[in-house]
């Protein structure tokens, strides 16, 4: 909660400065594209590094949680097997796909409509937002997997409340279906 208030805090201050200096000329459009711009190479370019770091790692250790598929519907849960290394590996990916819908999102609304708050918020907030990833704190910061930067690190619902972790009879459950499926397929 308390870094939501920060990011909202954040915002009003940008927004304020903008005011302030009249960002909004056209002769600092360059320097906004500018900063953006770089945000973004040193966002992708932290990833490659901690992506780097988690290959040479190579934490096989193994990690087994659910995952709801839709947020309403609480009866279609998958379950997931990976390892440490694949999982933090599948949330780079991910980061790198959120990375460029927002570039693009961001492209579009100053292309087409000449905006050029969002280039001035993103290049501020991008790296709050990087620094503030279960991945950055654990491969950058070296702080230890536990406590609220234990994995999954996936969200569910619309509260943002970690997803439940799958109890010993619901693995022992599903493992028993799957058997199941495969002896009926052979047959």
């Amino acid at each position: 909660m308390n870094s939501q208030l920060l990011n909202l805090g954040l915002v009003f201050g940008i927004m304020q400065v903008a005011n302030k200096f009249n960002l909004d000329r056209p002769e600092n459009t360059t320097y906004l594209r500018a900063s953006y711009l770089i945000v973004q190479i040193i966002t992708a370019a932290i990833a490659l590094f901690i992506q780097q770091k988690i290959k040479a790692k190579n934490d096989t250790t193994p990690l087994t949680y659910s995952e709801q598929k839709n947020p309403f519907d609480k009866e279609n849960v998958e379950q997931h097997k990976t390892t440490f290394r694949d999982y933090d590996l599948s949330k780079i990916k991910e980061g790198f796909t959120q990375q460029a819908v927002g570039v693009a999102i961001i492209a579009l609304m100053h292309l087409k409509w000449g905006y050029t708050r969002p280039l001035l918020l993103q290049s501020i907030l991008g790296l709050r937002t990087v620094t503030q990833t279960p991945l950055f704190k654990i491969y950058i910061l070296g702080k230890p997997a536990s406590g609220e930067l234990a994995r999954p690190w996936t969200k569910g619902g619309l509260t943002g409340a970690p997803a439940a972790a799958p109890t010993q009879k619901e693995l022992k459950a599903k493992e028993r279906k799957e058997q199941k499926k495969k002896i009926s397929h052979v047959e």
